[in-house]
């Protein structure tokens, strides 16, 4: 893994291209006869002296300050934006370290990030490092590494796919459609489960090549002969076994319960989409499993059937489109009476259950929440042993906003917490 700075193309670079690209549609437009060139270039400056009069901000996008992705030592080394967007930083940083460090991200760069105490991290995560992945005017993708340690230790990553222009955090079900998404799981599956098969074919050859070469002549995969055993054929057989039970999972019909389309991981590169899926094995049987975990991979020019507009907004450069708006798996900014606080929600699940973290700004320290959601009602409570009832937060959502109340103590307080704060 690389670490240090990552910064996509200038801002100069990306006018320059748009100028480009402005300027080849007009001449495509008019045809190729030089006599039409002049026309061209009156053409394309009056343009983009109406874009600047009409709507600067326009301007200002096209030709944005890219992201710089910094370092921050904690654990290792986990990434930082920068920008001269503020809020999208924000929103980007604190999305990263309240899920790996269980803290806010430093307001500034320079604040660093505080020391952990011996508890701290996510089940004993460490030895963090990232790398950035794709880092444009449509997206910034980053993958985090680390080692996760309970009963026992394990690497892991997490990926973050974030629309670069709001910071806005990106799953699987706001870029594909709802049978995009029913046809490529099948896809998935169907490529996943011949790996499957792969694995068993290689291992049968090599129990057949094991037994030429000891002259066994029983054929695989009858017993060996007068009931001996050997080792190699051993390992074979329980791999084997353990792969023909990934199988018999994977074609049971509640398989898919267990996979939820937006959790499903993404590792989004310039002129790629991978899906990612964690191996099949549990721990004990890891040192079976060369299949390990597994990824499907497309060109993202092959997945146009199956996006949706916003999805082909910022893979393909479509017509400008935005996603569903919704609350859930994003960072919100708002208000608790008076003080400024920032909310992360999770997924909503299934039965209507939720978990999120809030800090108020002035204090900077995470609150753990569990909740449900009832309708287009949502109740949070401050996850923390208390003798006295907990805070609770009751809220109406309206699209990416929540607006309610929060209820603590003797206190009544207007509530507010809002993905616009950071989208618009």
């Amino acid at each position: 893994m690389s670490r240090g700075v990552f910064a996509g193309g200038s801002g100069a670079a990306r006018e320059a291209s748009l100028n480009r690209l402005v300027y080849e549609n007009m001449r495509r437009f008019l045809g190729n006869n030089p006599s039409y060139s002049q026309t061209i270039i009156m053409l394309h400056r009056a343009l983009f002296t109406c874009i600047a009069v009409a709507s600067p901000a326009l301007v200002v996008a096209a030709s944005s300050v890219p992201m710089e992705v910094k370092t921050i030592a904690y654990k290792g080394w986990l990434p930082y934006v920068e920008s001269g967007d503020a809020r999208r930083d924000a929103r980007i940083n604190h999305r990263i370290f309240l899920d790996m460090a269980e803290q806010p991200a430093p307001a500034r760069y320079s604040d660093g990030i505080r020391k952990p105490k011996e508890q701290d991290g996510l089940q004993g995560s460490s030895d963090f490092n990232f790398e950035v992945l794709r880092n444009d005017d449509s997206v910034l993708a980053i993958e985090v590494d680390a080692e996760g340690c309970g009963a026992y230790c394990e690497h892991y990553s997490r990926l973050y796919n974030f629309d670069a222009a709001t910071g806005r955090l990106i799953s699987a079900s706001d870029i594909f459609a709802p049978a995009g998404g029913v046809t490529l799981q099948k896809k998935n599956l169907a490529e996943r489960m011949a790996e499957y098969n792969r694995a068993i074919a290689d291992l049968g050859k090599e129990a057949v090549a094991n037994r030429q070469k000891k002259g066994i002549a029983t054929p695989w995969p009858q017993p060996w002969p007068e009931g001996k055993q050997d080792a190699e054929e051993g390992y074979i057989k329980s791999a084997i076994g353990m792969y023909e039970y990934c199988l018999e999972s994977m074609r049971s019909p509640d398989y898919g319960k267990y996979y939820r389309w937006a959790d499903t991981p993404l590792k989004i590169e310039d002129g790629s989409v991978t899906f990612l899926y964690e191996r099949c094995s549990n721990h004990a049987s890891r040192a079976l499993d060369d299949v390990g975990d597994q990824a499907v991979t497309y060109r993202i020019e092959n997945l146009a059937p199956y996006l949706t507009a916003y999805g082909k907004y910022l893979l393909m450069r479509g017509p400008q489109a935005a996603p569903q708006a919704e609350p859930y798996r994003q960072v919100l900014q708002g208000r608790v009476g008076q003080a400024a606080i920032t909310l992360l929600l999770s997924e909503r699940y299934g039965d209507g259950s939720l978990s999120g973290t809030y800090f108020y700004g002035k204090y900077r320290k995470p609150i753990a929440l569990s909740g449900k959601v009832n309708g287009n009602v949502i109740e949070l409570t401050e996850y923390e042993g208390s003798d006295t009832p907990n805070p609770l937060i009751r809220a109406t959502i309206k699209g990416d906003t929540l607006e309610g109340q929060w209820i603590g103590g003797n206190k009544t307080l207007d509530f507010r917490g809002a993905c616009q704060e950071f989208c618009v």
